[in-house]
């Protein structure tokens, strides 16, 4: 078993990769069915909010709390302890309003965020180490710690607060905003005081009377008296993962901090409603659009509020039977590819590992095996790690730990899965293994969240390692949510695995996506075809461009088909494949590609149709992307006839002979 440690995870990352989306996803409109899953239950379920049955729930947690983090092993226990150790001499630093200032002024976000981060990290390392040793020598740092941070003039960084209706400037103290980081907070403070309630009252008594006023100021009351935060959805605007992660916070920090049960029982059938919104404009096959990376704070947050909200109930809110909440966790592990490798279109990166205990959680709420084992797989992934910036993680994962720890790691690995609505697909060579090949393909618009212009991309994977692939996203800049953002080459459908059609590139926006899409699985040959043309604006002049994908699971072949209709020829029509592998000639009409070893991973052979152009090297710049893919990744062009209105071509992706 590997070494367990505490690890430690920079909390202000997250949030680079989330706070800009909101003006964009609101810019659409939502597809909204009326299912009403949450609050039809409440209704329904007889779930008693009353304050003994609140107290003694809330003692019952504490409870089962203390004793499993007692049960985790001492090499976890010294890692946090050392890390709260080292938090003993910590000087909590300023936020002065200047450097609040700085994104107003010349748009840099990082050292607010940076040192509002810092103090974050270090008042939960100190909080673990005291809830695992019980000794109070953290406790003078703890109250600093929080102290500061019910100081602070706002919970939200300045990205977010730049929501109120005073624009980016200083925090208005006449709105409150809640957002991301405001929802972290607050249920950070919650959980501290919870769980060092009678340790914080011998300090100072005071402290609880300052937690009450912060968490009602900023949080509670604004979240009771406001519907028109764009992500609670009340306004009909089309929402995203915000909606389940703020409301998820919000419910957690009810259930640990609100005295007024009458309040409590108002609040969670508002969270309820809200929370309805975000599950009414789901699809149905639980497929998330913002990609495996974003999973853990969009279903891989719900998930705990279904935990909380069954918890609290004494089981009498159950949606054990919930066939699209139970679909959000299985999409999981449907876009595993191997170790730490998942399908990575639009804004994903192509290595991720999902919470595990989200994704145990998802199998304990559904009875389903596969998920338990996933979870624990994806624990195995982080050597046993556990989560040091979040007191909050460090105790759903203590929760949990026995449990993932004592099951056996396995990732499912199915043989193909299909989301008709996502419109991705997947298949394997062979169910449970990761030899052979892989292959994803991505169907849908361009009016995605995090969209790439994409649609028809594809990637293919030889031995659990990536060779057809998809760049993914850069460093998150002003430009990447700025009406610039088809500027970056990375989002533009010529850096994709997609077509260059009369010189033109697809375009953004719901209106351009995939038509006529079919799936057909038979004795071990699966396949996806679909028009990609209407991806395209009217400069393109083509009829259709339809793609076929055939993947013959049985003798590790996959077949790329097209065939396509000019209504005129304007210009160069160019078929763009970027790879992680060196690639080199063969014979004529066949390629190989090379891992960083010299070694052969996979061929490609073209047929009539089309010619190689140019194998292009692109050097990466971008930090993000060099730690994907290393210093650079390659771009093969082909080129088609430019005088024939109709045609085709065929290309075949085999693992090399001795593979």
């Amino acid at each position: 078993m590997a070494k367990n440690r505490c690890r430690l995870i920079p909390f202000f990352a997250m949030f680079l990769c989330w706070v800009c989306l909101c003006v964009d996803v609101q810019s659409q409109q939502p597809v909204i069915h009326e299912r009403n899953y949450l609050s039809t239950a409440l209704n329904v379920s007889g779930a008693d909010f009353s304050q003994q049955a609140v107290s003694e729930w809330r003692a019952r947690q504490k409870e089962n709390y203390l004793r499993k983090i007692g049960s985790l092993p001492d090499s976890v226990k010294a890692a946090c302890i050392a890390k709260a150790d080292q938090a003993l001499t910590y000087n909590w630093p300023a936020l002065p309003a200047g450097m609040y200032l700085e994104y107003k002024q010349t748009g840099n976000r990082v050292r607010y965020e940076a040192k509002q981060n810092e103090r974050r990290h270090f008042l939960n390392n100190l909080v673990i180490g005291e809830l695992i040793t019980r000794d109070k020598k953290y406790l003078p740092q703890i109250l600093n710690g929080l102290w500061a941070t019910l100081e602070e003039s706002t919970w939200e960084i300045p990205a977010i607060v730049a929501l109120q209706k005073a624009g980016t400037d200083l925090p208005d103290p006449a709105e409150e905003i809640i957002g991301l980081v405001g929802g972290e907070t607050a249920v950070m403070v919650a959980t501290i005081q919870y769980m060092l309630y009678d340790q914080l009252e011998t300090v100072s008594p005071i402290i609880h009377k300052r937690v009450s006023q912060e968490l009602h100021k900023r949080i509670l009351d604004p979240y009771w008296q406001r519907d028109d935060y764009w992500w609670m959805g009340f306004t009909g605007k089309a929402i995203n993962n915000w909606n389940a992660w703020i409301n998820t916070n919000v419910l957690q920090t009810v259930l640990l901090a609100e005295t007024d049960t009458v309040k409590v029982a108002q609040l969670v059938r508002k969270i309820f409603r809200s929370t309805d919104h975000f599950l009414n404009q789901y699809p149905d096959d639980g497929g998330c659009d913002e990609g495996p990376s974003y999973w853990s704070i969009a279903g891989g947050k719900l998930v705990r509020l279904l935990q909380l909200a069954h918890s609290i109930s004494g089981g009498k809110l159950n949606w054990s039977d919930n066939r699209l909440l139970h679909s959000m966790g299985t999409y999981i592990y449907q876009m595993h590819i191997a170790g730490d490798y998942f399908v990575n279109f639009a804004d994903a990166t192509p290595r991720t590992v999902p919470d595990p205990g989200s994704v145990y959680r998802f199998g304990e709420i559904f009875n389903d095996e596969l998920l338990k084992q996933f979870g624990a797989y994806l624990f195995a992934q982080k050597q046993h790690a556990m989560p040091a910036n979040s007191v909050v993680d460090f105790l759903e994962t203590a929760d949990v730990f026995a449990a993932l720890t004592g099951t056996a790691g396995t990732a499912p690995l199915p043989a193909s899965s299909f989301l008709p609505d996502l419109q991705v697909f997947t298949a394997r060579s062979q169910a449970g293994s990761t030899a052979g090949l892989f292959l994803a393909v991505q169907g849908g618009h361009n009016g995605e969240s995090h969209n790439h212009n994409d649609i028809g991309n594809f990637l293919v994977y030889a031995n659990g390692k990536p060779v057809i692939i998809d760049a993914g996203v850069g460093t998150y800049t002003a430009q990447t949510f700025s009406a610039d953002r088809y500027e970056l080459w990375n989002m533009q459908s010529q850096w994709h695995n997609c077509p260059l059609i009369n010189g033109v590139m697809q375009k953004d926006g719901k209106a351009y996506g995939a038509t006529n899409l079919s799936y057909k699985e038979n004795k071990g040959v699966v396949s996806i075809a679909m028009d990609i043309a209407t991806a395209y604006p009217p400069a393109a002049f083509v009829k259709n461009w339809n793609r076929q994908f055939l993947f013959d699971q049985n003798r590790n072949r996959v077949v790329l088909s097209e065939k396509y209709l000019f209504e005129k020829r304007t210009g160069k029509t160019k078929i763009s494949f970027l790879s992680s592998c060196e690639v080199k000639r063969d014979t004529n009409g066949k390629l190989i590609f090379y891992d960083d070893r010299g070694t052969r991973v996979l061929q490609l052979i073209y047929h009539t149709g089309v010619t190689l152009a140019e194998i292009e090297e692109k050097l990466l710049d971008d930090e993000k992307m060099k730690n994907s893919w290393g210093k650079k990744i390659y771009r093969l062009t082909f080129v088609i006839d430019d005088k024939q209105l109709a045609g085709e071509n065929r290309f075949e992706f085999t693992l090399p002979p001795g593979n």
